[in-house]
């Protein structure tokens, strides 16, 4: 029976994830002590009748001590999804469980489950060592062996590997419809990280003639499928050996968001150099201005009209940030026909036209967008944003205008809303003037110039020292965590950007006042350094620094035991801890301290609704939505409220 096994391993999609999800498995249970089991979903009538029989993958041994066959999704009630809750547990409260007898279901896809105090680099180290005592079925050790040695006869030195994206993104729809530029990277980019070296370049690709294309002839550029020439060899086992190749790579030049190319890494220990960010800044600006000379002067030079359309997501900016935004507009905003089949474009070319201060112009490419067809929700808010900025009319927005700074709010919280130019810029307006947003987050406008970022001039003001500045958006998503539900926007807050960068402002800071406090001494601090210290608490929060925090929290509030922000991060960090009595008592707190804020109310709404409470959460929302009745974020809260309080949980998908 399976149920015995407090670890369970399961994924209901490809391959990659599911071998991932096995090897993530064996490696929470090495090291906790629980004994484990992954469940391979075995469905020939299914969505993936390929993955049917695992023995074409996996050999007798392993299949033997790790792996139960089943034919429909099992009941998961009553096991924790790791994935959702690792980041906000450590390791030793997870033993306790563990040990308790509490049971888990791991689920990894792309990346490894990691507890809020384990390093990346060992549990990438542990998975590694577990691969590599894997056995493989006979079939996929044979041809790895093949690859290899037809590999070598392209050129000497270690391959490296590109992760070409096309496929149904070029013409499919709805995806045509739509931009993806974490998935999506121009050949220009490609080719500047394959020029880094000189020896062969392994192409992954969905669309080999794609490859072709990027190519240009260097015979360096090796497409994979060239590499198994076995005619038995499955679509699945093909998609596993590509994976094992791409890991073995010294590097692999991928898109943001390449799942694929992650789960290689993971595997096999490639460098993944996610394109076209991590470019070397000479090589990145070349091939930029490859690009956008290409869209601009020669647009049916392009693989495909798809191609030339996700490729104008990275010229907009870049002609935005070299002063072409009116030349772009120029070579584009009259081609109806290629906008409305890709409508995405009426967005880039409406915030470029914007930065060329052509605002009749962008407002109308904006308002087409907004009217278009085919366009997705998904790319609605880069046009909205624009219309919010300018208005809808010749006159604009009043610049104080109360509902500008609730929309701002509401942005701050969302997903793919905020995603672009024109936030992070309307942040630093916004939170440097002090207003209803400032006020809202709690955020002292003082601390606005320790985050500032140069940016590009959107929102020109006659104040020029603050042209062309932005305010990333983390530093005011840090102390309202439990708002943020799109999990990529987590993901980026708690995975992406680093510790050390987030306190750098105040180092030299930190390192002095906690040297003072662990002597017994009085640290010294002004009115500006105590702000910089809070804010610098709630990041050690967020990373699990719980001591380091606490001791700087309780300090403060010694100072200023009035202050509803430090009360706040209080309730946050008791929370974190696990101790939800404290927490409230912090909470409550910070909400008597500052009646009037919205925010505090949604905060205690969210975590009322997490405990089971509805009641309790359903008034606190009554109480944001009297507080601040513009402020659209309360509506979106609500519904994920009610999301959590009636889940609606996979069916079980049985043979007929």
């Amino acid at each position: 029976m399976t149920q015995e096994y407090p670890i369970w391993g399961f994924r209901q999609d490809r391959i990659g994830a599911r071998l991932i999800c096995l090897l993530d498995m064996l490696r929470i249970s090495e090291r906790f002590g629980g004994s484990s089991r992954y469940l391979w979903l075995s469905q020939p009538d299914g969505p993936y009748p390929e993955l049917s029989d695992p023995a074409v993958f996996l050999g007798p041994t392993a299949l033997a001590a790790h792996v139960t066959v089943v034919d429909h999704i099992p009941d998961r009630s009553g096991r924790e999804v790791l994935r959702s809750t690792a980041r906000n547990m450590n390791s030793q409260r997870f033993a306790q469980r563990l040990a308790g007898g509490e049971r888990f279901l791991c689920d990894s896809m792309a990346e490894l489950i990691r507890f809020m105090d384990e390093p990346a680099a060992a549990a990438a180290q542990q998975v590694r060592r577990i691969f590599e005592g894997l056995e493989l079925a006979p079939q996929i050790r044979d041809a790895m062996a093949h690859a290899r040695e037809k590999l070598a006869e392209a050129g000497g030195g270690q391959p490296i590997a590109i992760h070409v994206r096309r496929g149904d993104i070029l013409d499919s729809n709805p995806w045509s419809y739509s931009c993806w530029p974490s998935k999506y990277v121009p050949d220009e980019f490609f080719r500047a990280f394959a020029a880094q070296t000189t020896g062969p370049v392994i192409a992954f690709s969905d669309t080999p003639a794609a490859v072709t294309h990027l190519a240009q002839g260097d015979p360096r550029i090796v497409p994979v499928a060239g590499l198994f020439d076995d005619p038995s060899l499955s679509a699945a086992q093909r998609d596993l050996l590509e994976l094992l190749l791409m890991g073995g790579c010294d590097s692999v030049g991928a898109p943001v968001q390449s799942a694929f190319s992650q789960a290689a890494s993971i595997i096999g220990g490639a460098r993944i150099i996610g394109l076209p960010h991590m470019l070397a800044p000479g090589a990145k600006q070349a091939a930029s201005d490859a690009l956008l000379d290409r869209v601009i002067g020669q647009p049916d030079s392009f693989f495909a009209p798809g191609d030339l359309a996700q490729s104008v997501t990275y010229a907009s900016a870049h002609a935005i940030a070299t002063g072409r935004a009116a030349e772009l507009v120029g070579a584009l905003a009259d081609r109806s026909d290629f906008m409305e089949r890709f409508p995405f474009v009426y967005r880039e070319l409406a915030v470029a036209a914007m930065a060329a201060g052509l605002k009749n112009r962008a407002r109308r490419l904006a308002r087409h967008g907004l009217t278009s067809d085919l366009m997705r929700s998904r790319d609605k808010p880069g046009c909205q944003q624009v219309l919010m900025v300018l208005g809808d009319d010749d006159i604009g927005p009043h610049p104080k205008d109360p509902s500008l700074e609730a929309q701002f709010v509401s942005l701050c919280f969302s997903g793919r809303a905020a995603q672009g130019l024109i936030v992070p810029a309307l942040a630093h307006r916004l939170l440097s003037d002090g207003g209803p947003a400032a006020q809202a987050l709690m955020l002292d406008p003082r601390l606005v110039a320790d985050h500032q970022r140069e940016g590009l001039d959107l929102l020109a003001q006659d104040d020029s020292a603050r042209q062309g500045m932005t305010l990333p958006l983390w530093v005011l998503r840090s102390d309202w965590l439990e708002l943020v539900t799109d999990q990529n926007i987590r993901r980026t807050l708690l995975v992406d950007i680093d510790l050390g960068q987030k306190l750098a402002p105040a180092r030299d800071l930190l390192a002095a006042t906690e040297a003072a406090l662990a002597a017994g001494e009085t640290p010294q601090a002004d009115d500006l350094a105590q702000r910089r210290l809070g804010f610098c608490a709630a990041q050690l929060r967020l990373h699990g620094r719980l001591k380091r925090a606490f001791a700087l929290l309780h300090w403060l509030d010694g100072l200023h035991p009035g202050d509803a922000l430090t009360h706040k991060r209080l309730a946050d960090a008791c929370f974190t801890a696990g101790n939800a009595k404290a927490g409230w008592r912090w909470l409550d707190s910070a909400e008597a301290l500052m009646p009037e804020n919205a925010l505090l109310r949604l905060s205690a709404a969210m975590r009322a609704s997490e405990t089971g409470d509805a009641d309790g959460a359903l008034t606190r929302l009554q109480q944001a939505r009297q507080l601040w009745s513009d402020l659209e974020l309360t509506g979106k809260i609500t519904r994920r409220i009610r999301k959590l309080a009636d889940p609606q949980p996979d069916l079980p998908k049985k043979r007929a």
